[in-house]
């Protein structure tokens, strides 16, 4: 669909190759196919005429040029430089950057080409004309080797720094040309590329765009599902042809319908669980504000799910166009359950686990198996290729341990022992560290070289504390050391000595640092409206209702509201760890961290391979003094 016809405001062509025709009439004998007669002519015509003659720019660039397609890379080297001793002004025009930048191409290859251009858009003692021209080259350049998502990053890389409306708007246009030019299957694979980009900015709001009119015309009957995308453009009240979209928009409503869609929360707002709740409740909040702003969001109702009457008001609001989030408790969900109320709507579960997951129930949470993966994955990076797990002889330490089992050897690697402890018998565990390194017992006596690279214990940080220095009591310092989600709710208050924990990591889906522009605004929302701090149950709330907004109404079918959650996925700005749907089953990408004594930061691999190499030194150096 082309936007000219009726998007407001002057259109302008940006950028057209300098060496067009429709730009430049070339100095007589040029011929671009004989670069070897056009550097000899362009020379002699720089060397009779003198430094006034408006032509010599064109003659200048065209030597360096010329030399760059022989291979002259010292001639050209040297035309540039004599360049702007004749002309100071010479390196801030798109003339002279533009060769410089296809001699650092030739000499120095992609990378270094396109982040040269990639600066050039950035320097603000520029004009814009040059930044612009350097923007729409490297945005072509992209194109041209069918790097499409770079493509479109380049443009919005570009439409950051374009100064109005009159330059946004064909930049706009330009997007959008460029994603209706793409095949379905091209722009999702551009989606996949771009996990995490938010669909109501630009660029990613062209592909957005243009995908959800391709999935129309494939099939009408996805409307419920693409009509949240494609409003969600519509209202975003920065683009520069916003009345070409909201128009678009108000056209498909009249030709296919009004699209409902309402949205519940059940969360407990009372008892010992309220503050989570609470928090959950704050970050839809915050995410429900801006949707009012930017789509018109629909209202979300909360219901205490501890009040003796929450199953009479969640009966009085399912429906099938109803999505509800929660709840966080199984008491509850079984309670649900048990009345049927489950098969009347869509639930986006807050739980680790559910039975019939993608049939009857869903979930809007990580799972235990998604932790085991998160930790294989980060080993995976470490060299680690064996494994050891101590663990209490308790259920949540038996079930992890099963997890984590299946998820080595998913990866190909292998657990080569397991023990257990008595988890209410501190004095006992050192017992359970000598069986795991096959120790002496013996503080001072060198033990065995361990066939595992990496140990999991599956329980509190409180327990690790004491388990940890047992390890290094028997003189094995070198073990990286795995640890459940259940770390991360200790950071706060837990005093760590960092050398036990330094090859220490665990999982955890809240990032309190996360660059991503979703999380930026879930801080500052909740900064705004004295909420107080966000955190991962903020995030969980306000990712919902975001996440909701993607998902559409009127899923007639499982199978239907399945495939709705997997592309909503692919289009979702995430404040927490990615989560992606395959056949109505979740699985969210943990990010991995550090414990240290100021809380928890992002694991750095490259410094426990370092700490461990240190580990090692003196390991060996002890051995050689014995």
């Amino acid at each position: 669909m082309a936007m000219s016809s009726v998007a407001c405001g002057p259109k302008k062509r940006i950028y057209l190759p300098p060496y067009s025709s429709e730009t430049q009439t070339p100095l007589p004998g040029y011929r671009t196919e004989d670069p070897q007669k056009a550097l000899q002519r362009y020379t002699k015509y720089l060397e009779e005429t003198k430094p006034s003659d408006p032509k010599r720019a064109e003659a200048w660039k065209n030597t360096v040029g010329s030399a760059v397609q022989l291979g002259e890379y010292e001639l050209a080297e040297r035309n540039l430089n004599q360049w702007q001793k004749e002309n100071r002004e010479a390196p801030s025009s798109w003339d002279w950057n533009q060769v410089n930048a296809q001699l650092v191409l030739a000499r120095q290859g992609h990378n270094a080409y396109t982040s040269y251009l990639a600066h050039l858009i950035n320097r603000q003692d520029l004009d814009w004309t040059t930044r612009e021209a350097a923007g729409m080259e490297l945005a072509e350049y992209f194109w041209a080797v069918k790097e499409h998502a770079l493509a479109f990053d380049a443009l919005g890389h570009l439409y950051k720094e374009a100064p109005d409306d009159d330059t946004k708007n064909p930049l706009e246009s330009l997007a959008l040309t460029w994603a209706e030019s793409l095949s379905l299957e091209e722009l999702q694979r551009v989606q996949q590329t771009t996990l995490g980009a938010d669909p109501s900015i630009y660029p990613w709001s062209m592909v957005s765009w243009a995908h959800g009119m391709k999935l129309l015309e494939k099939d009408k009957g996805q409307w419920a599902a693409v009509w949240p995308s494609l409003s969600a453009v519509a209202r975003t009240t920065s683009l520069a042809n916003r009345d070409f979209f909201l128009a678009s928009l108000r056209s498909l409503e009249q030709k296919m319908g009004s699209v409902r869609q309402n949205i519940a929360l059940l969360l407990p707002l009372s008892g010992p669980y309220a503050q989570v709740g609470w928090q959950i409740a704050k970050g839809a909040g915050c995410a429900w504000r801006e949707g009012q702003v930017e789509t018109q969001a629909p209202e979300v109702k909360v219901i205490n799910t501890e009040s003796p009457t929450f199953l009479e008001e969640l009966k009085a609001i399912i429906g099938k166009d109803t999505i509800i989030g929660g709840p966080l408790r199984k008491e509850i969900w079984e309670q649900i359950r048990v009345a049927g109320l489950n098969r009347w709507t869509h639930f986006l579960t807050f739980l680790p686990s559910v039975e019939d997951e993608g049939v009857e129930a869903w979930r809007f949470f990580s799972s235990p198996t998604d932790q085991a993966r998160a930790l294989v994955r980060g080993c995976a990076d470490l060299g680690v290729t064996s494994y050891a797990i101590l663990y209490p002889d308790e259920r949540f330490g038996t079930t992890m341990t099963s997890i984590f089992t299946n998820e080595v050897h998913n990866a190909g690697a292998q657990v080569h022992m397991a023990r257990s402890y008595d988890i209410d018998n501190p004095p006992v565990w050192g017992k359970a560290v000598i069986s795991v390194l096959g120790a002496s017992g013996n503080k001072n006596t060198m033990n065995p070289e361990p066939s595992f690279q990496a140990i999991f214990l599956p329980d509190s940080l409180s327990n690790a504390q004491q388990l940890v220095p047992l390890l290094h009591y028997y003189e094995e310092t070198r073990l990286f050391v795995l640890g459940p989600q259940l770390w991360a709710q200790s950071m706060g208050g837990a005093h760590l000595e960092e050398d036990y924990f330094d090859l220490a990591m665990f999982p955890d889906a809240w990032d309190p640092n996360l660059p991503t522009s979703s999380a930026k605004k879930l801080w500052q929302s909740m900064k705004q409206s004295d909420e107080g701090q966000a955190d991962l149950w903020a995030a969980l709330g306000y990712d919902f209702v975001h996440f909701t907004a993607l998902l559409g109404g009127s899923h007639s079918s499982a199978d239907d509201f399945n495939q709705a959650l997997t592309h909503a996925a692919s289009r979702m700005p995430w404040s927490l760890a990615p989560m992606r749907w395959i056949g109505g089953k979740v699985s969210q990408d943990l990010f991995l961290f550090q414990p240290t004594q100021t809380g928890m930061v992002r694991a750095d691999t490259k410094t426990m391979l370092q700490a461990r190499e240190v580990r090692q030194q003196q390991r060996n150096q002890r051995r050689g003094a014995q």
